[in-house]
């Protein structure tokens, strides 16, 4: 309703001012009305979590051949194959339940924040703690936090696509007020409603509704709906374990066939068919990979990168081009005056400059600042609070200036501009003050092409010097709107914004793993190559482009090639990023680029990854985003590279463990059948041996920690599938290995006398060292078993030893005797099963071998 209502009666309405909330009326009203929360998804019960973990086609099977146990009185077997499944579901359930706590965690680490009007001061306040009645701040990338009736508005554009769909931003003006109570969402234009976005334009507005009573909070229960988005690698694993079950269908009617032809026993044919799915279908490979990817998000959030999607974990090990903006990332953002430039004189900090310098940095400013405690309080873009305090540092009294003069109009800054204006009524003159880029401020000013040619100059020599340069201009007008043209140039201050701790080293850590960076910026294309030959990301001018040259460049053809080596983009506009990150795509790179405005959000969208800034970034950038940076630094990207490399690598190691002893169980059981021997396993022990042997062994794996020189190697190929040559080629050789060895084991002892039950205890036994065994061999696919640093993974000894232990224990109980159809076993056996599972080291370490040879007689 508040469309209806003025501005005046929208405040006497609320019970509020347009000064602010004091601190006493916030806590009543919070407590009256609650925090601005909206409901979160609803978590599925713990219940049915453990009900999806029987939803696979092995567990189908399973359940089939329990129940047919039951009817053929094979008790024992039946329960086993029930506690089994339960077992599995408990600890499917758990790592599942972990997962989803430690993404809910994650989540509650980025927050968003607004400016709001307290005690008569501004303030930055967390979303949720906004309330009914509060005067708050928009800025371009801001989100709004709540429903508002709009005080006051300059150039307001907003995004409303969660609301009405509309991707096209829409105009908004406080002075309208409508006379139907009914107006659609979408044309109210003197409202902002919560979750829509600020694209471009400044505005205050007073809160009017919160929480569930926002128009989002009204369509929350459709939004909050527990919708789980699976990462591109999870949905290839789904799909292959789902095309394996129908590969191993169609061979389970083969066998059938085969079966009734060869006159085998229905029993005996149902069974064979039951071991065959049970070895074949890798139905732990989806909820390992979930596990490795969850595990590498909590890895990431500790080094301060928060993962927004989990795919960019998997594209993070392709990386091979860094387009990182400057300040803030590579810079501290901590941006301070050290000189004022004019055309006369150049102003060290101690020197007292002109009245209209003074006047230009803190009039045309959209920074606050108050004093507390003696102390002045500073909030705001990082350029005006700068030069806010510059200015206030000469003359204090200043603030009281900028109090007593009255603002008749006013342009905020926006990138795609270059610059803000500021007209203010002093003494009954009209002053415009502009600043700015010091090529956009020069074009309004009365100078001559001599005079800014020798500015240009001037700004070129400081910004070679890596400051950042910010000019100022004025005007006196009897007109109260701002002038475009006419103005008087007062100089330009020179910016200091000092490096990031750690960021060379890290850019040379990037350039090692074989990850180029390039800086793309709006800042001068000198101050830019000055701090990009600091960091060693370029050695020559020849490496830099600016706005000009990208447009002359697409006016030839834009051919990519000439883009192939620039390191520094300078003075880009939002549509040249873009392209500059689409050229480099074409070139064959994976790029990661990062931002932190709403110039940036095109450019993040349409890289490979996006990543957005937590400290500094707008709202807009980081809700287009793949990962967050906490604390926004350079460095923090080439952590978040590393994990998201150890992550893959853990996939592919858990995937080569599971397919690998998968693949041996098949070649056993097929090459039993086509000898016409015994089944070589019983459905119980083949499902013993999967819990036991890779029921932890494969979480192990998946919370594996970096190799060493993982950041040494190239990033791979985006498009090269998990299952590559080296992969086909590992699970082949030690699947094969393991299989064939088994069988050789399972025909030799029935040829030499052993019974069939005796046969399978042995060699049962042999395929649960073969797997343990086998896990250290998955610990890396390049690095030699003798080189691993095998005190890194405990929890992988852990599970290889309770492994063991739960084995032998069945063999000496008796319920497990009866159940698993198993026995203890000489030494002499033992330590000959053992000599052949430590072999299968020797087979996996001169594949390792060979393949490194090949690799050296190519390069």
């Amino acid at each position: 309703m508040f469309h209806t209502k003025s501005v005046e009666e929208t405040l006497v309405y609320l019970e509020c001012n347009a000064d602010g909330l004091s601190s006493e009326e916030v806590l009543s009203r919070i407590k009256h009305y609650g925090k601005n929360l909206l409901p979160e998804a609803k978590k599925r019960p713990l219940f049915n979590i453990f009900l999806d973990q029987f939803k696979s086609p092995v567990v189908y099977v399973l359940l089939i051949a329990a129940v047919i146990s039951i009817s053929i009185k094979e008790y024992s077997d039946s329960a086993f194959i029930m506690v089994a499944l339960i077992l599995n579901a408990v600890v499917g359930t758990y790592q599942e339940y972990s997962a989803g706590e430690r993404a809910d965690a994650l989540k509650k680490i980025v927050k968003t924040f607004v400016t709001v009007l307290r005690d008569s001061h501004r303030v930055e306040i967390a979303s949720e703690d906004v309330t009914i009645g509060d005067i708050v701040f928009f800025e371009s990338g801001v989100k709004v936090p709540a429903d508002i009736r709009l005080i006051e508005t300059t150039e307001l554009q907003v995004n409303e696509s969660l609301l009405t769909g509309e991707s096209i931003d829409v105009n908004k003006e406080c002075a309208y007020t409508s006379k139907n109570i009914d107006e659609p969402i979408g044309e109210r234009q003197n409202m902002l409603f919560g979750g829509s976005l600020v694209t471009k334009g400044r505005a205050v507005g007073v809160v009017t509704a919160i929480a569930d009573q926002t128009e989002v909070g009204k369509i929350a229960s459709l939004l909050a709906l527990d919708k789980v988005t699976k990462p591109p690698l999870l949905l290839r694993m789904e799909k292959f374990s789902v095309n394996i079950s129908k590969i191993i269908g169609a061979v389970a009617i083969l066998i059938i066939i085969l079966g009734v032809y060869h006159n085998f026993a229905l029993k005996e044919i149902f069974f064979l068919t039951v071991v065959l799915a049970v070895s074949a279908i890798p139905e732990g490979l989806p909820v390992a990979i979930t596990v490795a990817l969850s595990v590498a998000s909590a890895a990431m959030s500790k080094k301060n990168v928060i993962v927004r999607k989990l795919s960019a974990i998997e594209g993070l090990g392709s990386c091979t081009l860094i387009a990182s903006d400057k300040t803030g990332t590579m810079t501290q953002n901590s941006l301070s005056v050290e000189y004022f430039v004019t055309p006369q004189k150049i102003y060290n900090p101690d020197e007292f400059v002109n009245e209209e310098l003074l006047l230009g940095a803190i009039l045309c400013n959209e920074a606050t600042f108050h004093k507390e405690d003696g102390e002045f309080v500073f909030l705001g873009d990082q350029v005006d609070v700068a030069l806010a305090k510059y200015a206030l540092m000469q003359d204090t009294s200043l603030l009281d200036k900028r109090k007593k003069f009255k603002i008749t109009a006013k342009m905020p800054y926006e990138p795609i501009n270059k610059y803000s204006a500021m007209s203010y009524e002093i003494d009954g003159k009209n002053m415009h003050l502009v600043k700015g880029s010091p090529e956009v401020i020069l074009n309004k000013c009365t100078l001559d092409e001599d005079a800014k040619e020798t500015i240009l100059k001037q700004v070129d020599e400081w910004a070679a010097k890596g400051f950042r340069n910010i000019a100022l201009a004025y005007k006196l007008s009897d007109e109260s709107a701002i002038a475009k043209n006419g103005y008087v140039y007062l100089g330009f201050a020179a910016i200091t914004d000092p490096l990031r701790d750690g960021v060379k080293e890290a850019v040379q850590t990037a350039e090692e793993a074989g990850i180029e960076v390039v800086m793309v910026t709006g800042d001068h294309p000198n101050t830019a190559f000055f701090i990009a030959r600091e960091l060693g990301i370029a050695i020559s001018k020849d490496e830099v482009m600016d706005g000009l040259d990208i447009a002359k460049w697409r006016e030839r053809g834009a051919d990519k090639y000439e883009l192939a080596n620039k390191r520094v983009f300078a003075r880009v506009s939002p549509e040249q990023k873009q392209l500059i990150v689409k050229t480099f795509q074409e070139l064959g790179h994976f790029v990661a680029v990062t931002g932190d405005g709403v110039n940036d959000a095109p450019a993040l969208k349409f890289a490979n990854i996006g990543i957005s800034m937590g400290k500094s970034g707008t709202d807009v950038a980081r809700e287009s985003s793949d990962l967050i940076l906490t604390d926004d630094s350079f460095s923090s990207i080439v952590n978040g590279i590393e994990e998201g490399r150890v992550a893959y690598d853990n996939i592919r190691k858990v995937t080569h463990l599971l397919i690998s002893t998968g693949l041996a169980e098949i070649v056993l059981v097929l090459l039993s059948i086509l000898f016409f021997l015994p089944i070589p396993l019983l459905p119980v022990q083949l499902l013993w041996l999967n819990l036991v042997s890779n029921g932890f062994q494969d979480m192990a794996l998946a919370a594996e920690g970096a190799e060493a020189g993982v950041l040494k190697r190239k990033a791979r190929d985006p498009k090269e599938p998990i299952f590559n040559k080296v992969m086909i080629s590992r699970v082949a050789i030690g699947g094969l290995y393991m299989g064939i060895s088994a069988f050789a084991l399972f025909y030799t002892l029935l040829q030499i006398g052993y019974q069939e039950e005796a046969a399978r205890n042995i060699t049962l036994l042999l395929m649960v060292l073969f797997e343990n065994v086998h896990v250290f061999n998955s610990r890396s696919e390049n690095s030699s078993i003798f080189k691993i640093n095998h005190y890194s993974n405990k929890f992988l000894w852990i599970s290889v030893f309770a492994s063991l232990g739960m084995h032998i224990a069945s063999m000496y109980s008796p319920f497990m005797q009866s159940l698993l159809s198993i026995e203890p076993v000489s030494w002499d056996i033992w330590a000959n099963l053992l000599l052949v599972a430590l072999a299968l080291s020797v087979v996996m370490e001169l594949e390792k071998l060979f393949r490194g040879k090949k690799l050296l007689s190519k390069g």
